[in-house]
């Protein structure tokens, strides 16, 4: 009987045992993984740290971009239509920049992108149909 209990204690040991090697094999499987997607965005550029340079120089780009856009307000006996499209360029090079480094989509693939970049695009679009229809009518 002691012999049984001391192989079914051994058979208990070796299944503890057993259960910790596969623990530990799947901790070291998900670190290899870890350390190959670490690797993999290291390969392909994909550094996502805040850059506070960056940040900053995309601060001061968008600050001059504001001025430019005040200063062509006031420029006087510009047509309103050469107004209209220089301010509209403006709003856009800004509104790009905010959405590729502030909101951080320089970073993403190219499908979250344009799941961004179309819903914000469509009210123009819309702008634009309603436009060409009201000129439509007054010829």
């Amino acid at each position: 009987m002691a012999e049984k209990a001391k192989k079914g204690g051994t058979a208990k040991a070796d299944q503890a045992s057993e259960k910790h090697d596969d623990s530990s094999k799947s901790a070291s499987v998900a670190a290899a993984k870890a350390e190959h997607h670490d690797e993999h965005a290291a390969d392909h550029g994909h550094d996502h740290k805040p850059n506070r340079k960056e940040y900053f120089v995309i601060f001061v780009v968008l600050a001059v971009l504001t001025a430019l856009e005040a200063g062509v307000a006031q420029i006087p006996g510009l047509s309103k239509v050469i107004l209209g499209l220089t301010l509209v360029g403006l709003a856009l090079t800004k509104a790009v920049l905010v959405g590729l480094y502030y909101m951080h989509l320089k970073h993403e693939t190219q499908i979250m992108r344009l799941s961004v970049a179309i819903p914000l695009a469509a009210p123009g679009v819309y702008a634009l149909v309603l436009i060409s229809e009201a000129a439509w009518r007054h010829l």
